[in-house]
Parts: C-alpha cells; sequence; structure tokens
C-alpha cells in the first residue's frame, strides 16, 4: 500500500525531508501532492503534513514553516522528551499523531543545517562536536532521525490496517584511511635521519632502533598491516573500504610520495579486491585544481573512476567540500561523523543524499555517515582500550535497532603499540567480532 501525503505546498526541502523519512530511514513506498481535492478522494494510507486536520480517518504531522521557508537563520530550538526520545520542532495540537515537527526535524540534522550558520571552528577549521544541538541536546549518540522514522513507521502501521512498510536490514562496514602507508619504508632517507634525530633528542630510544632495524629488514613496518587486516576480514567475511591520501606533501598532509612504486603497488593490489576511495588532502580544502590532481592520480593507478571519497582530518566545510566533490563526479562521501567525539553528526545511521542548503536542491552525492574514529576514542575522549569497546558496542546497538549501517573509521597505523596503540589491536578485533553477527549484535 502506497502512502499518500499531502502539503499545503511542495517545496524542495519538503521532498528532501520525506526523502530521509521513507527511503533512507524506512523502505515505505509513498506520494506526495499539493491537491487536497486529489487528496481527499483517494482511499488508503493517509499523512497530512500541514498545520491543520484536513480529512478524517488520516494521520496528521503538524507543520512548522521550516520547510517552507527561504534561507538560512537561526532557529529557536527546545530539546524535549517524548515517548522516550528527544525531540524539537515542538507543534502540539490536539488530534496530532506526534507533538512535534518531524520532517522539519530529519531535515534540520540531516541537511546540516546548523553547519551553515556562523560558527567557532576548531583549530583546523571544522565544525566541533560542542556546538551541535545533538551534543548540546544529550543525543549525540543517537541516530534520532532514523530512530522516529521508525516510530512513525510504527504508527502508520497501527493506524492504516494493511499497511506493511518495510525497514531497513542492519549492516557493519569497516573502513580505513591510509594516511600513512608505513612509517619508516618507502619514505626518503632525510626523512627518517630527522625522525631519527627527534627521537634520539626526545629520549625515544625504542622507535630510533625501531626505525632502523625496520630499515635494515630485520623486522616489519609497523604501519604495514594490510595483510593482517586482510586474514581479520576473511575471518569475519568482511568488505571493507581503503581511503588512500595522495596529495603533496606538507605539514597536514604527510603520505608517501604518490611516485613512489611500492605505494601504486599497494593500491593497486587492495583495490583488485576491495573498494577503494579517495582521501583529499587537506591542502585540497584550500587550493584550487588539488582535488582534481589528486583524483587523476587514483584514477590512473587504479584505472577506475573515483566514485568515493573521505576527507582527510574529517575536514568537511558545508558547502564547499560537498561541491567539490559533486564537481569531480564522486559519488558517495565517507566524511559525516565528528572528530572529537563519537556518535551521529547527522543523526542517521543509514545512508542519504547530500542536500545543498545554500542553493535548495538535492545533489548526486550520497553521504555515508560513521559512528567513530580511533582517533576520536583514544585522543579525544581520552577512552582506555576496554572503555572505547563499550562506547564501540553501544554505538553498534544504537545502528542495529534502526537498521542502519554501522561504519567505523580506523587507520592501518593504529596497532603499533609502540606509536600509542598498545591494547587497541585486540579492542578493534573484539569490536570487529562483535558488530559483524549476521543478525546484528544483541547484547
Amino acid at each position: 500500500m502506497k502512502i499518500l501525503v499531502y502539503v499545503p505546498s511542495l517545496t524542495p526541502r519538503v521532498r528532501y525531508a520525506f526523502r530521509i523519512l521513507f527511503r533512507a530511514c524506512l523502505k515505505a513506498d509513498y506520494e506526495l501532492t499539493a491537491r487536497k481535492d486529489y487528496y481527499l478522494l483517494a482511499e488508503g494510507a493517509k499523512v497530512n503534513y500541514s498545520p491543520a486536520p484536513v480529512a478524517e480517518g488520516e494521520a496528521w504531522l503538524p507543520a512548522g514553516a521550516l520547510l517552507w521557508e527561504e534561507g538560512i537563520r537561526k532557529q529557536a530550538l527546545e530539546v524535549f522528551r517524548h515517548d522516550g526520545l528527544p525531540a524539537f520542532f515542538r507543534q502540539e495540537a490536539e488530534g496530532a499523531s506526534l507533538p512535534f515537527d518531524l520532517p522539519a526535524l530529519a531535515f534540520f540534522l540531516a541537511s546540516r543545517y546548523e553547519e551553515y550558520l556562523p560558527f567557532e571552528a576548531d583549530s583546523l577549521g571544522r565544525f566541533p562536536a560542542a556546538q551541535s544541538l545533538a551534543y548540546r541536546g544529550g543525543f549525540l549518540e543517537q541516530p534520532l532521525a532514523n530512530q522516529w522514522a521508525i516510530r512513525l513507521g510504527k504508527i502508520l502501521e497501527q493506524h492504516f490496517s494493511g499497511l506493511d512498510i518495510r525497514y531497513p536490514a542492519y549492516q557493519f562496514l569497516p573502513t580505513y584511511d591510509v594516511d600513512m602507508a608505513w612509517a619508516y619504508r618507502n619514505r626518503s632517507l632525510w626523512l627518517n635521519l630527522a625522525g631519527t634525530l627527534r627521537d634520539l633528542a626526545t629520549a625515544r630510544w625504542g622507535l630510533a632502533y625501531e626505525r632502523w632495524a625496520c630499515l635494515l629488514g630485520k623486522r616489519p613496518d609497523p604501519f604495514d598491516t594490510f595483510s593482517y587486516l586482510k586474514k581479520l576480514h576473511r575471518s569475519q567475511g568482511l568488505s571493507p573500504i581503503f581511503f588512500f591520501l595522495l596529495g603533496d606533501y606538507s605539514r597536514y598532509d604527510k603520505n608517501i610520495p604518490v611516485g613512489t612504486t611500492a605505494f601504486r603497488k599497494l593500491i593497486a593490489r587492495l583495490a583488485d579486491r576491495n573498494k577503494v576511495g579517495l582521501h583529499p588532502s587537506y591542502r585540497s580544502n584550500y587550493q584550487e585544481g588539488q582535488l582534481h590532481k589528486e583524483v587523476r592520480r587514483m584514477k590512473k593507478i587504479t584505472g577506475e573512476n573515483v566514485l568515493r571519497s573521505r576527507q582527510h582530518f574529517l575536514l568537511l566545510r558545508l558547502p564547499d567540500t560537498y561541491r567539490r566533490l559533486v564537481e569531480e563526479n564522486i559519488r558517495e562521501d565517507y566524511s559525516m561523523g565528528f572528530a572529537d567525539a563519537a556518535g551521529f553528526r547527522a543523526g542517521m545511521a543509514t545512508p542519504f543524499p547530500w542536500y545543498d542548503l545554500e542553493a535548495e536542491v538535492m545533489q548526486p552525492l550520497k553521504i555515508f555517515p560513521f559512528a567513530a574514529m580511533d582517533v576520536t576514542l583514544r585522543r579525544y575522549m581520552a577512552l582506555e582500550p576496554e572503555e572505547a569497546f563499550v562506547c564501540l558496542q553501544q554505538l553498534c546497538r544504537q545502528s542495529s535497532e534502526v537498521g542502519g549501517v554501522f561504519i567505523t573509521l580506523w587507520h592501518n597505523s593504529s596497532f603499533a603499540e609502540k606509536h600509542g596503540w598498545k591494547g587497541w589491536g585486540e579492542v578493534y578485533e573484539k569490536a570487529l567480532s562483535y558488530a559483524s553477527s549476521p543478525e546484528g549484535p544483541t547484547n
């Protein structure tokens, strides 16, 4: 049974909000109409999204003004709780199915409305988690848009006999950013000499020894974990994605030189058996033409069009970052998450299309939100390995309960114990095993 949704007028914001609720969060068949006569004569499941009731027997979602507004302005938002979940855009009305504007809530979160407003960026130019409504409202670790969409689905199924809404199935997707494929090998002599002097000057004798033992072939490079990861994925039946940094060497982009034969062979080998993507450099956000150069490099190495990306340092500035990706015909981005806090930046645990709020248009770019990054857990949140595992469990359960795609962000370098990651390899193995349950995590 198709759900017929009446709205007073169809705007791009309205279309996007219901695309989020009924397609990204649910798998529901629906139709939008602004024709009241058509709506009144229709039979079956009918949803009215407007300021007032229209027909008997309908489900009524009370509408505020947001989805008919033009421009971007600061919204006066109060987070309250209803039926055990946080909510905002309160719209209490007798006979309403919900006491708030749910499509506006979904639109605000998924469009990242608040990130188009003035904010105080961190030292790298990023939108900090603490400035988000989700963080301030205490629901960052919940995929709130998904949760309310599922509640809406249940409300509609109870309201309309014969309506059977399909819900998405849980998936787990491990992803990796390859900032530096090797710690020591395949790097220039002067970089290794400079690194040795730095280690000696700071009394890090173990690292100085490790560096030259590795360079002399007496021990493996600590960042070369690709064979280990291959075995780990195979044991759990997982299909990961690897993102490679192919920028020019600079203060924030310290990858292996793109012309290095071993590096190109590594990328080609991994691309032959896995999905891969580009890790656009920090510099690509500020230097005209840099992203295009890196896309061409990736395409030349893999022989394939570049379809996926994730920003280095998660430097995501809207709408500029995503507009550049669209210009380069990149179709999927995996940057939607905070560097300084784990959780659901857009209130979403399922992939969803990008809406350019300045241009008021939905673009051909799909966003794959991740829930947690290794560096976030260890450095920003200062968690011990076992505490991080508990955090990952909780986020995984949240994703599973809404049929989300639980995406983790790890680095190939985050298994090197002498580089600050002692105990984290074991935690990661446990997390992969936990998240890989075919039915999803249950406890």
